[in-house]
């Protein structure tokens, strides 16, 4: 008869032990190359508010309120809840909330379905979805 205690049935019921990050294979390649880009990116969360001006950023992600000029951002994400006033110049953006103000995209823009685009728009292309509004000034720059 075994012991109720006995180190096989211990061992059956040992947590695994977690990997430290050195040990995960390819790690250190996905940093190196998502570190430039990661390092570039802004995130203003929910229930947060900013103002001011954003330059130099890869992409920009609101979900939740900025009033702000924007120069040298690459790609602007507005999320459902967020909201965005102010001026941009970007290669893309995607619209999920409220975009008031300039917006100039040199690339591709999209609008969701809860997507609001209001002031003066120009794109060089465009995707709106079923319920995704733009009011304002609307002008195709390709």
């Amino acid at each position: 008869m075994s012991d109720r205690f006995s180190t096989d049935r211990m061992a059956a019921f040992a947590p695994a032990i977690p990997k430290r990050v050195a040990d995960m294979p390819n790690l250190a390649a996905v940093r190196g190359a998502d570190a430039d880009a990661a390092g570039k990116r802004l995130v203003i969360g929910k229930q947060i508010r900013m103002s001011g001006e954003i330059s130099g950023c890869e992409k920009l992600i609101i979900a939740g309120t900025v009033e702000a000029a924007l120069s040298g951002v690459k790609s602007i994400d507005v999320t459902a809840n967020g909201t965005f006033k102010g001026t941009a110049e970007v290669d893309s953006a995607v619209i999920a909330g409220t975009c008031e103000g300039t917006l100039k995209v040199n690339g591709h823009l999209e609008v969701a379905a809860s997507g609001v685009v209001k002031g003066s728009v120009s794109y060089k292309t465009i995707a709106v979805a079923n319920g995704g509004r733009l009011l304002g000034t609307i002008e195709s720059i390709g």
